[in-house]
């Protein structure tokens, strides 16, 4: 397997030490910091593949630092820790690039989980890079959509993907972006040709421009070659602009001289280079809010919106969120090696009643956290999901989330779910008698020994509740 270096910065001496000695015991490679600028110094001495940090920092915060990173690993893995629990910060966070993030105060083993993940998906990358070739078809690509609104959205792109139309894809943080931008490269006739992506919002302002367009040497202090920029890389093929939203307006003004007339210069260089490129880009900002306020170009704006897909966040499409959590389980057991798992029918409840906030990509980090934390073990239960999906399971579920809406190609469990249907009737009718199992009986229409029956089998009480029911009785 490949070593993975890993970088933890955290300003708390006895945290930081503590997360040094736990890492190493796990038998990687991890080096410490205790500021984002002390981070920085070791980005440019070797490289990190993955960057453990608090968001609370002394100087520079651990966001700043995210951008910092990916300067110099666009393919880092970065894993954030916050003492704020709020959900914008953990957007914000995953919108700088973060792959996963946690809550403090969190237990180690939920931290070392987490870096297990990482560990996997970084060691698999690089599996994948140098032997496995990118799919090139649609139907094999990694969507998973059984929903209404997905199944629509996939025929928009089955329906413009042969013509080069730009495209803007509007949805929040973590909903597939660029998935969706895959597919449809994927399906036009540009998928024998590069797919490139960029982040908009991952690269500092002063050298975005140089990744769109290159240089040439000598257009600046360091530019000791000429360089390559992603419009160029992605000639014939497509380039994929994500967070185009964070872009200033004078890049703005010369992306929109390319999309206009398919030409421009590198930087230091009057040669004018013409592309062929189809340009998809996306965002999670309200575009119409920022043409108003005067921080995006409207005219730009029209130029990417000839097609616009907006992707639903996962709450509004419930259908998927089970077949999408399985898929995710089975892809990443497979990938490291776990046993098969399937989800016990208390954690589909749970996944079911949670919005995620961080959409697709938090229930991923959700799935392969789960995956690691259980074992060897074949389901994955309540106790196996992150404490801020746990913490909002406290209601019982409702009778609508306890059968699935559509049957996942693997099947379900049949007696499970319905012992779970029965135990909530039971629980419900027993609260609405106060415990009385004979008024329950009536109401359910069943004999009391039938509902003494039921009510063991399914362990709804123990011996005390049965004798304190039983006096009510």
């Amino acid at each position: 397997m490949t070593k993975v270096n890993i970088l933890v910065v955290e300003d708390d001496n006895l945290l930081r030490n503590l997360l040094l000695e736990s890492i190493n015991l796990e038998g990687h490679q991890v080096k410490v910091a205790e500021s984002a600028e002390k981070a920085e110094e070791l980005f440019a001495e070797e490289k990190f593949d993955i960057l453990l940090t608090d968001v609370n920092l002394p100087g520079k915060s651990g966001l700043d630092l995210l951008l910092i990173a990916t300067q110099y690993n666009p393919e880092i893995y970065s894993l954030v820790i916050t003492g704020f629990g709020t959900i914008d910060t953990a957007v914000k966070a995953m919108k700088f690039g973060a792959s996963d993030f946690l809550c403090k105060p969190i237990a180690l083993n939920d931290l070392l989980s987490a870096v297990r993940v990482a560990v996997g998906k970084v060691q698999n990358i690089s599996t994948e890079t140098q032997t496995t070739p990118k799919s090139s078809t649609f139907n094999n690509s990694s969507i998973i959509a059984v929903s209404a609104e997905m199944l629509s959205l996939l025929e928009e792109i089955k329906t413009v993907a042969p013509y080069k139309l730009n495209a803007l894809i509007t949805g929040e943080t973590g909903t597939g972006k660029e998935l969706i931008a895959r597919a449809i490269h994927e399906t036009s006739p540009r998928n024998k040709n590069k797919f490139v992506a960029l982040n908009c919002a991952a690269i500092p302002e002063h050298l975005l421009e140089d990744e769109l367009f290159g240089h040439v040497k000598g257009a600046f202090t360091g530019a000791q070659n000429d360089r390559v920029g992603r419009f160029e890389q992605a000639t014939d093929g497509t380039l994929f602009l994500d967070e185009i939203g964070d872009m200033n307006l004078s890049l703005q003004a010369k992306l929109l001289r390319v999309l206009q007339e398919s030409e421009f210069e590198k930087l230091g260089s009057s040669k004018t280079i013409k592309v062929d490129v189809r340009v998809v880009a996306a965002t999670s900002a309200d575009m119409q809010k920022k043409i108003a306020d005067g921080s995006f170009r409207a005219d730009l704006f029209h130029r990417l919106n000839a097609v616009h897909l907006r992707i639903p966040p996962l709450r509004e499409r419930l259908d998927d969120t089970l077949p999408i959590a399985n898929g995710l389980l089975k892809r990443f057991c497979k990938s490291t090696g776990l046993p098969d798992k399937s989800l016990s029918v208390e954690t589909q409840h749970i996944l079911l009643a949670y919005d995620f906030p961080g959409n697709v990509r938090q229930l991923q980090n959700c799935m392969e956290r789960a995956a690691v934390f259980s074992g060897a073990k074949g389901e994955i239960k309540p106790e196996h999901l992150p404490a801020e999906i746990k913490q909002k399971a406290s209601v019982s579920p409702s009778f609508t989330n306890l059968v699935p809406t559509v049957i996942p190609d693997e099947g379900i469990d049949f007696s499970s779910v319905v012992s779970q249907v029965e135990r909530e009737l039971l629980l419900q009718t027993l609260d609405k008698t106060g415990g009385n199992k004979m008024q329950a009986a009536k109401l359910l229409n069943m004999k009391r020994t039938t509902l003494v029956e039921k009510i063991k089998r399914l362990e709804i009480e123990d011996a005390n509740e049965d004798e304190s029911l039983a006096a009510v009785d």
